[in-house]
């Protein structure tokens, strides 16, 4: 079936319509009104809002991420730095004979 280029023209501009229709009323259905630009610039504000929420709260964990491992990698070097020092500070050990010394 070849359609000439009237009907063609008449199809894609029935096919815009219910394209727009459906993509409005889904629009509605979830509380924005596209026919009104006020609602339609609240929702982009509150879009804004969220994504904003997002790189922070993304951020926080990357801080509290680096605050961790700064924490435990500190200390590691403490526990290791006491140990050398108390080895350190040790006085040597002596080897006795069995039954003391005489």
């Amino acid at each position: 079936m070849s359609l000439s280029p009237a009907q063609r023209s008449e199809f894609e501009e029935v096919a815009r319509m219910a394209a727009k229709a459906a993509v409005a009323e889904t629009f509605l259905t979830l509380g924005m009104d596209v026919s009104n630009p006020a609602s339609v610039i609240s929702v982009q504000g509150q879009f804004s809002f969220l994504r904003n929420m997002h790189y922070a709260a993304r951020h926080l964990r990357n801080v509290i991420i680096a605050g961790v491992v700064g924490a435990a990698v500190s200390g590691a070097v403490w526990a290791f730095w006491t140990g050398f020092k108390a080895s350190a500070a040790a006085p040597p050990s002596t080897i006795s004979a069995p039954g003391g010394s005489r």
